[in-house]
């Protein structure tokens, strides 16, 4: 089994971002943002002896739809350069969370080879 949350998390939190808080768990409640949280959604072998399928769940948080969209798109950028595939966005008509911030959901997956941990998409 491949566990990436380590490596994401590491590259989530480097991202250059005003503020910016890292979470590897959705928040039972949001207290500030920026936020971003994610966590996995999937991990589970398949027909192919040696590839795994794993996938992720990211959570943008943020005070403005402009802002929240910028913020995507930098957590984008560092998920597809890992070689992620982007599965799902949000629609932007969903983008008011209950907690009255901006948020966008991003889903990511790939396989992974378990022999080397590489992305084999």
């Amino acid at each position: 089994m491949v566990d990436a949350r380590i490596q994401i998390l590491n590259l989530l939190k480097n991202i250059e971002y005003t503020g910016l808080t890292v979470k590897p768990n959705f928040p039972k409640e949001i207290k500030t943002v920026p936020l971003v949280t994610f966590f996995e959604v999937t991990n589970s072998n398949t027909s192919i002896k040696v590839r795994d399928s794993i996938s992720y769940q990211i959570d943008v948080f943020e005070n403005n739809f402009e802002r929240v969209i910028d913020l995507m798109q930098l957590v984008d950028g560092v998920m597809t350069q890992l070689g992620l595939n982007r599965n799902y966005v949000s629609p932007d008509e969903d983008c008011i969370d209950a907690s009255g911030y901006y948020r966008k959901t991003l889903r990511y997956s790939c396989n992974v080879d378990i022999r080397t941990g590489r992305i084999i998409d």
